[in-house]
């Protein structure tokens, strides 16, 4: 199994990102942006092919995306409700996503063979290791990876917002009580 390496900081910054080799080559650029729908992120080859995309289709609570492959359209990914958050499922492909938002751990498997693993090696979390087992798989791992790495940042910034604005009741000691204030007449 090949090894890849991606920076996250890269990845949200909405900057090209290089992702390199165990022996610190680069291989493929990533380019693009989320946001609104009809975004695309691309992937290409350092000799600037292109191998791969995932276009954003809709937008949401759950947002759908879709794989094409040299061109060609190979699978749709998307959250789903009623199913474990940790599982997610590639259609076309076939390949199923078990893993971790919060950690930042995911094996992709093709029934029973492992196409890849996806971690966090850095201590601040902000690389990802890629390990994928076939070449032509690795340009589609590297487009679930930025996948799952938005999703993870959405769903760590969602509590936050509950808690400090005080929109849930018991979670929140910095709301003031309402007070009144009398004008004294002279």
């Amino acid at each position: 199994m090949r090894q890849l390496y991606l920076n996250q900081t890269a990845l949200s910054a909405r900057a090209t990102t290089v992702i390199r080799d165990a022996q610190n080559q680069s291989c493929y650029l990533l380019v693009g942006k989320w946001g609104l729908r009809a975004d695309v992120l691309t992937v290409y080859l350092i000799n600037g092919s292109l191998e791969a995309e995932v276009k954003q289709d809709s937008l949401g609570l759950l947002p759908r995306f879709r794989l094409l492959y040299r061109r060609q359209p190979v699978g749709r990914v998307s959250k789903t409700f009623g199913v474990i958050r940790e599982v997610l499922f590639v259609r076309g492909l076939n390949w199923v996503i078990m893993g971790n938002l919060n950690n930042g751990r995911f094996r992709i498997f093709h029934g029973r063979d492992l196409i890849a693993n996806i971690t966090r090696v850095s201590p601040d979390g902000l690389t990802m290791s890629l390990e994928v087992d076939q070449t032509d798989h690795e340009a589609l791992v590297v487009c679930l990876a930025a996948i799952l790495d938005r999703w993870a940042k959405r769903q760590q910034k969602v509590p936050g917002l509950v808690k400090n604005r005080g929109w849930a009741p018991g979670f929140s000691s910095e709301i003031a009580p309402f007070t009144t204030q009398i004008k004294k007449s002279r």
